[in-house]
């Protein structure tokens, strides 16, 4: 029997440096050349995909599609009745995004996967690594899409979702190639032995707190709306104030009680990210005004009460303003736990690298939360440097790379025998 990787020479630091020339070679494959900008269903992420690929390949790992188009690698074809343990994240990105977020899960569980080589048959489980895409819902206005559709759970309506151009996720699946990729079939729940995550907080609480790593406890409910405003374009010299249906005018209004309603809810937080304004002209008033509406809390009956309130609140300034109001809920995830028994194995692989392990609440939504709902799950924290993600400025350590990568493999060991 092998001894523990624990009790052997893994140089924990070269490992974590072949992970960061890693990401820094992913943080290249991009849309754009002035930034990083990988949307789902574009060349960038397929060339992201082709490059994740063979580092599977050399980590003794199959790589293999499912329909949706997320990319997994697996040890070996499955036993009669041996679960699967998942080990992921999301290739995609927000625009202007940092190299760390979604992607260091991934190599982090590829690197992983690699080292427990020598070990594998011994787990209860098959290990198999998966890139989820679709993940921060920029592209379609709804997360997550990606681990949903692994699982089966997308319905017609999120199929019919469109993009800026009218492009709908159906039409940008069907027309995403995915060949040379082997196809695998969904996984249901019950084949699943757990889902673990690996990504950046997202948050200062680490780095307040001086500690690399975290254990996360859960994930909030998250829900999406889009907001449309309708009014009546005029001559911006020649309506007078009190004759204007000013579209952008009833806007601001809603998204001034937004901020408002999200300070008065504690725990809540509300962010209204993106805003189309027709015709936008500087001389026209505006007709028509698009915008989207981020809500998130611990307690899925307070995000509820918050939704309604700002939902009711647009109502009442169309009606006092002569303009007409829509609203579609495009995203809602509800609060996902973490299993405690995978908490405690975590921290306790976690204490042993660092003296102790933080359980933290995550104001972001994960692929966790998805897979969550279903089987086991378990998220490890990186401390990033200022709190700072989706942006160039994210940054983590090849030290906290390295703790990273050596509490992962810790807890893996954990289930064998």
């Amino acid at each position: 029997m092998e001894p523990p990787l624990k009790q052997t020479r893994i140089d924990w630091r070269a490992e974590a440096e072949r992970i960061e020339r890693r990401l820094e070679r992913l943080s290249r494959i991009s849309e754009r050349e002035d930034a990083l900008d990988r949307p789902p269903f574009t060349p960038s992420l397929r060339r992201a995909m082709e490059e994740i690929s063979r580092w599977m390949v050399e980590a003794e790992l199959l790589p293999a599609v499912d329909s949706f188009g997320n990319l997994l690698g697996r040890r070996r074809p499955r036993e009669n009745g041996q679960p699967v343990l998942l080990i992921g994240s999301h290739l995609d990105t927000v625009p202007n995004g940092g190299r760390f977020d979604g992607a260091l899960g991934i190599l982090l569980g590829i690197a992983a996967a690699g080292l427990l080589r020598p070990r594998a048959r011994e787990l209860p489980f098959a290990l198999e690594v998966v890139a989820f895409h679709e993940e921060e819902g920029v592209r379609f206005r709804s997360g997550c899409l990606g681990s949903r559709a692994f699982l089966g759970l997308l319905d017609e309506e999120d199929w019919e979702l469109a993009d800026t151009r009218g492009i709908s996720l159906r039409t940008a699946r069907d027309s995403f190639s995915t060949e040379g990729w082997p196809r695998v079939p969904p996984y249901p729940p019950a084949e699943i032995f757990g889902y673990l995550e690996a990504h950046i907080e997202q948050g200062p609480q680490l780095e307040a707190l001086g500690l690399p790593l975290g254990v996360v406890a859960g994930i909030v409910a998250q829900e999406r709306l889009l907001v449309s405003f309708a009014g009546e374009s005029g001559h911006a010299g020649s309506v007078p104030m009190h004759a204007r249906r000013d579209a952008l005018c009833a806007a601001a209004e809603f998204v001034g009680f937004v901020e408002e309603s999200a300070r008065r809810e504690p725990g809540a937080v509300a962010t209204v990210g993106e805003l189309h304004c027709q015709p936008g002209a500087v001389n026209v008033i505006p007709k028509r005004v698009d915008l989207s509406v981020d809500l998130r809390h611990p307690a899925e009956a307070t995000l509820d009460r918050l939704s309604a309130r700002l939902r009711e609140r647009a109502r009442e300034i169309g009606k006092s303003r002569g303009i007409e109001v829509g609203c579609r809920r495009t995203q809602r995830l509800p609060a996902a736990r973490a299993d405690a028994g995978w908490q405690d194995r975590l921290a306790s692989a976690v204490a042993e690298i660092q003296g102790e392990a933080p359980r933290l609440w995550s104001g972001a939504g994960h692929d966790a939360g998805v897979l969550g709902r279903f089987v086991p799950m378990g998220m490890l924290f990186l401390r990033c440097r200022g709190g700072i993600s989706h942006d160039p400025a994210e940054f983590v350590s090849v030290p906290e790379i390295a703790c990273g990568l050596e509490a992962m493999v810790g807890f893996l060991e954990g289930f064998l025998p």
